[in-house]
């Protein structure tokens, strides 16, 4: 079995992941962190010294190397469907989870973490930034996802309950 999580930055894919994983007793797997452990830096510091193009090349990368493996929850990176070839291979997934919140749920989930989030960082109205954003990828999370759920108003365990009842 294979679970793959899709949303934006702060849409509780990693939290949502873990207790998954947990739960079915599976490997969880952060792209996020695996790029950071495989560089050896932060995603802000692959940024600044590499820029956006080559962190997306590396997520793709990835992407090609985790969709292989079984028995796994995959929270992927919040842009990992700025990249066509990306979607195409969420696409012939079976189990592609968008969890969906809204621009308040989003900006309240981030805003403690700001400084860490590089997308983010240098804009002085996050709101607006985070909306300009996420109208830009909604499209493509739907393409990409088998199911969405709708986070906002509800904690974990919900979206979770949702998720195992999705995948039998």
């Amino acid at each position: 079995m294979r679970i793959i999580l899709i949303g934006f930055m702060a849409s509780g894919k990693t939290t949502v992941g873990k207790s998954i994983a947990n739960k079915l007793g599976l490997k969880f797997i952060d792209m996020d962190r695996e790029i950071e452990k495989e560089e050896n830096c932060s995603i802000a510091d692959i940024f600044k010294e590499h820029g956006e193009d080559y962190f997306r090349m590396a997520e793709s990368n990835l992407l090609k190397d985790v969709i292989c493996k079984e028995d796994v929850v995959i929270s992927t990176g919040g842009g990992v469907v700025t990249k066509e070839e990306n979607i195409d291979i969420l696409k012939t997934q079976k189990n592609v989870i968008f969890l969906d919140a809204n621009v308040e749920t989003l900006v309240r989930n981030v805003s403690s973490e700001v400084e860490k989030r590089p997308l983010l960082k240098e804009s002085f109205d996050v709101q607006k930034k985070i909306s300009n954003m996420l109208s830009s990828r909604y499209d493509k999370y739907i393409r990409a996802s088998k199911l969405i759920i709708d986070t906002n108003n509800k904690n974990v365990e919900e979206v979770v309950s949702q998720i195992l009842v999705y995948i039998g």
